[in-house]
């Protein structure tokens, strides 16, 4: 397999060159963000990413928010909730998670942090 082409540094002023994935040469390494290269592990990582894509296909990409399921509106959903929150005990086990709208996401968060900060008055 051939090497990568070698490029210069992005620091600035250096005009080293290097092979580097991270786009610094050895001396400027550093400088990279480390959440830069890690990919797969943690939230939003590939696990999870498959995850949210089953629950998603399983929910038919509809939204299960509770209001759209007592009003009977159809929405499309494109992201993932978690029914009992983390912060309150909940898990990533697929019974705890539904497909979601982002706008009914955003709201139902909302009114989550609001209730919150009423309990710790």
């Amino acid at each position: 397999m051939p090497l990568r082409p070698q490029r210069p540094c992005r620091s600035t002023g250096c005009n080293a060159l290097h092979r580097n994935s991270n786009g610094y040469c050895d001396a400027h390494a550093d400088l990279a963000k480390a959440w830069a290269t890690r990919q797969g592990s943690g939230r939003g990582g590939r696990p999870w990413r498959r995850l949210r894509d089953k629950v998603l296909a399983r929910d038919k990409y509809l939204c299960r928010c509770e209001e759209c399921t007592r009003l009977g509106r159809l929405r499309e959903a494109n992201e993932v909730d978690h029914v009992i929150p983390l912060a309150l005990g909940g898990s990533d086990e697929p019974g705890n998670l539904v497909a979601i709208n982002d706008d009914c996401h955003r709201r139902k968060t909302q009114r989550e942090a609001l209730q919150a900060r009423r309990k710790v008055r």
